[in-house]
């Protein structure tokens, strides 16, 4: 009798808290608007412009009107989101947890790291 209230009580545990620890997949797949205040002037905001072509997912930066970069090797895996752009010779790796409306990140460079802040345009 002990061991069938245990067991239960245990499957009762599990199903309750198995959607705790579930990571749902977000889609990314639109236009952010991004603010990074540590970075330079001309590069601290901006759209990322995230898409899908095929099976593959694709990102861009765009800065003002006429500025756009593209990013390389986007990967989009459960709610994280990274990928690279050339920026003035330079590679900077964005990396990024996704939410409905909001993605939170880092850009990191050859001198250092920056905390970004993207929201969903409507």
């Amino acid at each position: 009798m002990k061991l069938t209230k245990s067991l239960f009580f245990m499957v009762l545990v599990v199903l309750t808290t198995a959607g705790t620890f579930a990571q749902k997949k977000v889609d990314p797949v639109g236009t952010w608007t991004f603010k990074a205040e540590a970075a330079p002037y001309e590069y601290n905001s901006g759209d990322i412009v995230i898409g899908k072509d095929g099976g593959e997912y694709t990102a861009k930066i765009v800065f003002g009107e006429n500025y756009e970069i593209k990013g390389r090797d986007v990967v989009v895996e459960k709610d994280q989101l990274s990928f690279k752009v050339y920026i003035e010779d330079e590679t900077v790796y964005l990396k990024g947890t996704v939410e409905a409306e909001e993605i939170k990140g880092t850009a990191t460079y050859s001198e250092g790291t920056i905390s970004f802040k993207a929201e969903k345009k409507k």
